[in-house]
């Protein structure tokens, strides 16, 4: 029974090339992972507002925003090893210069947001790219799979990440700028991973259109189809309110709790630890009937998680919180991903996940709003807020996916193909 779990859970990883991307994903998420505590922390010690951390945000959303859209019809058009390469190697560099400066003595609030606009405009370009690349190296009935596990490694990293974040932060030592050289050595071995490799495909110039045009077209593809057009705004939707708790949690810990700043990487790291303990069964059941259900589920979960931080009197019920805020979250991506790639066409597999990088743009660029809506009326009601919205979304969608169900609009028994809606 194990045995055949293991093999059905972890089949893509028999896939060589799917092995060695796998990998080299592995550690730029660590990095990611890690840049989500420290960023937090050095944007709040910069600025001492929840305002100066969604300041800061507000670079990486604009730009995933105005360029996500366009980094996808590019994603499809070119050899997406290059794009990789360089996408990788920017962020690299990028995380280099903001340790540099720290140590020097030199980085501001500005700078910051400069800094982090950089990765987010790389970002724009990187995340589909690399998700269509999964989609030329793995068979069409591993996708749903190969998905969920790329959302496994993140999990993954999201146990390691905070709480090496969290020590380096906590040690003199080292500190955010040491932190910030450690995530630029992590491309390094990025970098070496994936140039073992084999060279990619590039779209037939005489296949190419406008990009303008193509960018139309893979608008007209998601709206066309019900599955996938459900499935992304269900992803704006819990994306933009899921991670707003990260955004006040510097200072919920130092004003509500009276605890440090830089206690956020414990608190992560129990929220990962969480998430990935979900995540195992989860990549399991993408690709049965169970799959839409458990989905709705995880958003209910990030819900009560947001409800059990907004009312949290002490450090322990905070840990209580991660413990529900990390499989929520989590757990919803990994599953909605791997149904979004499922029911998608090959040649749109970049432009479809680059609208759902909307997300992250809508995200981002929502932050210092947020940051000052809880300035404004408190950390705690705006965290009991975004639980209320959550337990909307998830009544609401769940509604609106048996609607569909019932039209045949939508197939809620698995991520199988979905076509075009009449409508």
């Amino acid at each position: 029974m194990i045995r055949r779990w293991l093999a059905t859970t972890f089949q893509s990883l028999e896939n060589p090339q799917y092995r060695l991307l796998w990998i080299g994903s592995l550690f730029s998420m660590l990095a990611f992972m890690m840049q989500w505590t420290v960023q937090a922390v050095v944007a709040f010690n910069l600025g001492g507002t929840n305002s100066a951390v969604g300041l800061v945000q507000l670079g990486v959303g604009l730009s995933m925003l105005i360029v996500g859209p366009f980094g996808g019809v590019i994603a499809d058009r070119v050899s997406k090893k290059p794009m990789v390469l360089w996408g990788q190697s920017i962020i690299g560099v990028t995380f280099f210069v903001t340790g540099a400066m720290i140590l020097a003595g030199t980085l501001t609030l500005v700078w910051l947001m400069v800094l982090t606009t950089i990765m987010g405009l790389v970002f724009a370009f990187l995340s589909p790219t690399l998700q269509a690349w999964i989609g030329e190296i793995v068979p069409r009935r591993m996708l749903p799979n190969a998905v969920a596990l790329s959302q496994l490694a993140a999990s993954g990293s999201r146990v390691v990440g905070p709480f090496a974040a969290g020590t380096m932060l906590a040690t003199a030592a080292i500190g955010a700028g040491g932190a910030y050289l450690f995530m630029g050595a992590l491309f390094v071995v990025v970098l070496a991973t994936l140039l073992r490799l084999p060279p990619t495909r590039a779209k037939p110039v005489g296949e190419r259109r406008p990009v303008l045009a193509e960018l139309a077209e893979g608008i007209r593809y998601v709206a066309g189809h019900s599955a996938i057009r459900t499935l992304m705004l269900l992803f704006m939707a819990v994306v933009v309110l899921g991670y707003m708790w990260q955004i006040v949690l510097p200072s919920f810990l130092e004003r509500h709790l009276g605890r440090s700043p830089t206690d956020i990487g414990l608190i992560l790291t129990v929220n990962a630890v969480a998430a990935l303990a979900v995540a195992l069964p989860l990549a399991g059941i993408v690709s049965t009937r169970w799959a839409w259900p458990a989905m709705f589920a995880c958003i209910a979960l990030l819900g009560v998680g947001f409800l059990l931080l907004a009312t949290a009197s002490s450090f322990e019920m905070a840990l209580l919180a991660a413990c529900a805020l990390g499989p929520g979250l989590s757990g919803f991506m990994l599953v909605n991903n791997a149904l979004t790639m499922a029911n998608t066409d090959p040649g749109y597999f970049g432009r479809v996940m680059s609208l759902t990088m909307l997300a992250w743009g809508f995200q981002g660029t929502l932050s210092l709003p947020f940051g000052i809506l809880a300035d404004t009326i408190g950390e705690r009601e705006m965290l009991a807020i975004m639980g209320v919205l959550l337990f909307g979304i998830a009544i609401v969608g769940g509604f609106v996916a048996l609607r569909l169900a019932r039209r045949g609009d939508l197939n809620i028994t698995g991520p199988q193909h979905a076509s075009p809606a009449s409508s």
